[in-house]
């Protein structure tokens, strides 16, 4: 076989051993450690191998092969012929196949490494498949992003589709088959700001009194302690303490450890976390001491864990049977997060609490608070209630306080309006 396992003081290795004849007829044999040890990685070095041997006679390519400046010789004599190997040839394709089957795996979330996976089936790989990889340059992402630009696809869609690209491109030049990434890449495109649309309190009853028991505790779960979709299929009983006090649950906190995605769990990507248990979402948790510890917190009518996209049809559902259109299953995390805020929460506190990485996007929370903007433009009205007409006058009444010009305090009797006593702002 022309790949095959190796033991090497101690250590295996993939190994490729291909025979083969060079031009005028000679036995040779292509020996030689896989330079990258996986087997998909060993697959398609031994694929290109014999692309080059069918297509050139000789397993390395011309390009795998330059000239090297001649080196400094004895004067009289020729110079010494030396050469140097150069990167490695390799498709784009065959780069993005040892990109999934190594970094994708090791060093993206399971949801991260899905969205990838969308990009570069629908974008990058049948714009570039075939191309070498030196051809992946700033003038080839540039006019993919163009032709982006022309099906009118969201910034975000274009952006994401670019941050792929740079992350290949690193990858690639991390295992030497480029030098470097790509000068002139096109740049990001500042995000679009999105608005909030967070659910008001009379919305969260409204939905919970519509749901099932099974589903009540699922939105709860999202509504009053913020947890996000994932970390709900994930929860297991160990995870809630819930302290009681003459037999009715009360206080307590739940540990957030992991998430449940796509089949596979994972860790929060800021670790665990714990959240204080409000008094109507202890109500809907006092069965969780009944059970295994490692039992889910969170089941569907069937009695099993949620899937992947259970809760957001049952929400959907829900929401639609309440007349609620419009709202996401994640605007019940959304006013989990804002009814902390507007219960004085420090901001840094919220973001612990909500499992964010940037303190930036708890602040977005602030200033999308559409209800409280509102309210403070009641507030300011108001307090300024009046105050556009504090300098008028009954008629036949003097004004006070004003002087005269003659330093007695009286009123000014002029009737021509006063210049320059207007004030912007």
């Amino acid at each position: 076989m022309p790949i095959r396992k190796v033991n090497r003081r101690g250590e295996t290795r993939l190994f490729i051993d291909i025979r083969y004849k060079t031009k005028d007829g000679q036995r040779a044999r292509y020996r030689k450690d896989a330079q990258v040890q996986t087997l998909p990685g060993a697959r398609v070095e031994e694929k290109r191998v014999l692309l080059n041997l069918a297509r050139f006679g000789t397993p390395y390519a011309p390009e795998d092969e330059v000239p090297a400046p001649p080196a400094a010789s004895p004067a009289g004599s020729p110079p010494t012929p030396s050469t140097t190997p150069a990167l490695p040839t390799k498709t784009f394709s065959e780069v993005v196949s040892e990109y999934r089957s190594t970094f994708m795996l090791t060093d993206l979330k399971v949801t991260t490494r899905r969205g990838y996976a969308l990009v570069l089936d629908r974008h990058l790989l049948p714009t570039f498949g075939e191309l070498l990889l030196a051809q992946v340059d700033g003038a080839a992402a540039a006019e993919l992003d163009l032709a982006l630009s022309k099906q009118d696809r969201a910034r975000a869609t274009r952006n994401n589709v670019q941050i792929v690209l740079r992350s290949v491109l690193r990858f690639a030049t991390s295992r030497g088959y480029l030098a470097g990434l790509p000068p002139a890449l096109p740049r990001l495109k500042a995000a679009e700001k999105s608005i909030l649309e967070i659910p008001s309190e009379r919305d969260i009853d409204t939905i919970l009194a519509s749901a099932v028991p099974s589903q009540r505790l699922a939105f709860a779960l999202m509504a009053y302690a913020g947890l996000r979709p994932n970390e709900v299929r994930a929860l297991r009983r160990r995870d809630v303490l819930l302290p009681g006090t003459n037999g009715e649950a009360q206080g307590g906190f739940l540990s957030v450890r992991e998430g449940r995605s796509y089949g596979e769990t994972h860790t929060p990507k800021t670790g665990q976390r714990e959240i204080p248990i409000t008094a109507p979402l202890a109500r809907l948790l006092e069965h969780v001491e009944h059970g295994p510890k490692d039992g889910r917190v969170a089941l569907n009518q069937q009695g099993k864990p949620w899937g992947q996209y259970g809760l957001t049809q049952a929400f959907e559902r829900v929401r639609d049977r309440a007349g609620l259109g419009g709202w996401s299953v994640y605007g019940l995390r959304h006013f989990a997060i804002t009814s902390w805020l507007r219960a004085g929460v420090p901001v840094h506190v919220v973001q612990r609490m909500a499992g964010h990485k940037h303190l930036s996007t708890t602040q977005g929370y602030v200033h999308h608070l559409k209800e409280d903007l509102a309210e403070a433009a009641r507030r300011i009205a108001k307090a300024t209630e009046g105050r556009g007409n504090s300098g008028a006058t009954e008629p036949g009444e003097p004004e006070q306080g004003r002087g005269n010009g003659r330093g007695d305090g009286g009123a000014s009797h002029d009737p021509r309006p006063v210049k320059g006593r207007g004030r912007k702002g």
